[in-house]
């Protein structure tokens, strides 16, 4: 697979694909190995991609979510900078707003949807992550043994409507109580780890 950072439209993927497409053609004018049929996707991490999620959706073959970037540059919060990175908040509504549509695009579409960044490895994301329905998550060696657990302690049915509800609320703080009240006692589970290991 093949993936293009920092897509921002069609126009973009387009020029992208086309490089890809003349590097193919060379490869086999010169007879090498090479796949010609390989998959390329975009990583979503800019508002306007999120927007014109359906225009790429029907033009790439997966997607792959870069929150990082795509929460800094929705909430115009430069996580580097002390006096402001309070404000950098995954739970934000508009951030779960526009994960949703970037997943509700790319069923449409029928391609899959992947997601990297700090929010994937954070195990109390795990009941908003589920309930979107994302395909994979990529997250530093650490986080996985904690994201494990709360997803075993999970159900796909409850985190489904938990995201529906917490898509309803109009702050961050409203939606971290809601987390709180559902799921503090199967995050406090997944973070144990006897004798500080796993």
């Amino acid at each position: 697979k093949l993936m293009f950072p920092m897509i921002t439209g069609v126009q973009e993927l387009r020029e992208s694909r086309a490089v890809v497409a003349e590097a193919i053609d060379e490869l086999q004018r010169e007879g090498l190995e090479h796949d010609a049929e390989l998959e390329i996707g975009i990583m979503i991490e800019t508002p306007s991609a999120v927007l014109a999620a359906d225009l790429l959706a029907a033009e790439c073959d997966f997607f792959s979510i870069g929150t990082n970037d795509l929460i800094q540059y929705t909430l115009a919060i430069d996580r580097g900078n002390r006096h402001v990175a309070h404000m950098y908040q995954a739970l934000h509504p508009a951030i779960l707003r526009m994960l949703k549509r970037v997943v509700d695009e790319s069923r449409k579409a029928g391609i899959q949807t992947y997601m990297c960044g700090e929010m994937a490895g954070d195990p109390r994301m795990v009941p908003i992550l589920l309930g979107l329905g994302l395909d994979e998550l990529s997250m530093n060696p650490q986080a996985i043994p904690a994201a494990k657990r709360m997803v075993r302690a999970s159900s796909l049915g409850d985190a489904k409507e938990f995201l529906d509800t917490a898509l309803k609320m109009q702050t961050v703080a409203a939606i971290e109580s809601l987390l709180e009240d559902s799921y503090s006692e199967a995050l406090a589970a997944a973070l144990y780890t006897p004798n500080g290991r796993d």
